[in-house]
């Protein structure tokens, strides 16, 4: 995503923004909206990250 918006409707439960370094946890995933989840982490080097590099446990 290149914008804070579309990674609040994206359907990933965890949501990269490429242009700022955001990374988000999207609970309601194509909801308007995080639902409880919001802006977790924000990554200063912007480096290019794919879906093999994350594990989501519960």
């Amino acid at each position: 995503m290149t914008t804070d918006a579309l990674a609040a409707t994206s359907a990933a439960d965890i949501v990269y923004n490429t242009a700022t370094g955001g990374l988000f946890y999207n609970q309601n995933g194509t909801a308007a909206g995080f639902g409880t989840g919001a802006q977790f982490l924000t990554l200063t080097n912007k480096p290019a990250l794919t879906a093999t590099q994350f594990v989501i446990q519960a």
